[in-house]
């Protein structure tokens, strides 16, 4: 019995030998090889969405179309309007950090108390709304004004990861506004 080999011609029309295949099916399964490894590098080094914390005061009964949106809550079971603007954001947060209780405790800088302050003096009697990464963690009916700066959310509420995620960014945001502060000679 007789073994028969097959060749083939490249594009340019050349006569490739049995090692010239060979090496042209080597060069494209590393061009393969590359191409997945790249990928595979830009989707880890992809960065995490941003951390999210927002509070949000219930909205007023006549509130409709832009100044307003529907949240469910469930505790009690019920669906709500809160302010489309949030009253306080997680640009204003100073530090996160679990107590021994397991509760979350979330401080602000000067101008998120001042803002929070405000937000629950004017909103006495309505729905405290505490959004992170979109999804209701809290909702609070105010009976006081948080005058502390700070405000102490369900354990489980903001995951170990984000709080290291939401920590590391306030210290990326404290080193860039000193790097911003302009110095005098």
């Amino acid at each position: 019995m007789k073994i028969v080999r097959f060749t083939e011609n490249d594009k340019s029309g050349r006569f490739l030998g049995e090692v010239g295949i060979r090496y042209s099916l080597m060069k494209a399964g590393y061009r393969f090889l590359f191409l997945v490894v790249g990928y595979a590098l830009w989707i880890g080094a992809a960065q995490k969405p941003p951390f999210l914390l927002r509070i949000h005061l219930q909205a007023t009964e006549g509130a409709k179309g832009m100044l307003s949106v529907p949240v469910t809550l469930f505790q009690p079971n019920e669906t709500i309007a809160i302010q489309n603007l949030p009253e306080v954001t997680e640009k204003e947060i100073r530090k996160v950090s679990t107590r021994a209780d397991g509760t979350v405790l979330v401080e602000f800088n000067d101008f998120g108390r001042t803002k929070l302050e405000v937000g629950t003096s004017t909103g006495r009697g309505m729905i405290l709304v505490v959004l992170v990464n979109g999804r209701v963690v809290y909702a609070p009916r105010i009976d006081t004004v948080i005058t502390n700066g700070s405000i102490l959310l369900p354990p489980g509420s903001i995951t170990p990861d984000e709080i290291l995620q939401v920590n590391g960014e306030v210290e990326k945001l404290k080193e860039q506004r000193l790097k911003d502060v302009p110095r005098t000679n």
